[in-house]
């Protein structure tokens, strides 16, 4: 029993050392500016539809389909858009994803994220028109490259 511990002791200290020396960031700095641009390029393109959609509305045109009924030639587009930044992201993750369900769910996070930052960036674009219409300021709108949001994950 003696013997073993030494042994487990220097295995663990060995896994510790190849943690700290890799770069935890490195996938996320790849990443990150993927979505950030993705999302803002969408919101650009069609934010005078999406404004007048419920925040909802994001959600097929990202998945690919509708619950109900079919999806609209905007909602269809962005589908097309946002399709290769997935499977960039899924590329860029190289992960060893062995099954459908695995691969499913890596997907199924990539997408709850764009669909996060797309419904984020729509909401502030809401707040900054009714803020600006308040004020009465003409230029009604403002650039949502300069949004901050609070924090990153």
């Amino acid at each position: 029993m003696k013997r073993l511990f030494p042994f487990f002791r220097k295995k663990i200290e060995k896994k510790e050392e190849i943690e700290v020396s890799e770069d935890v960031m490195r996938v996320p700095r790849l990443i990150e500016p993927l979505l950030n641009k993705a999302a803002l390029d969408i919101v650009d393109l069609y934010k005078s539809k999406l404004i007048g959609e419920p925040v909802t509305y994001i959600v097929p045109a990202i998945w690919g389909a509708k619950e109900k009924g079919k999806m609209d030639t905007v909602q269809d587009e962005i589908y097309r858009k946002v399709t290769p930044l997935i499977h960039e992201i899924f590329d860029t993750l190289n992960l060893d994803c062995q099954t459908a369900s695995q691969r499913f769910a890596v997907g199924y996070m990539i997408k709850g994220l764009i669909i996060s930052k797309i419904t984020y960036m729509i909401e502030i674009l809401k707040n900054r028109l009714k803020d600006d219409v308040a004020v009465g300021d003409p230029k009604s709108e403002r650039s949502l490259a300069y949004v901050e949001p609070i924090g990153n994950a």
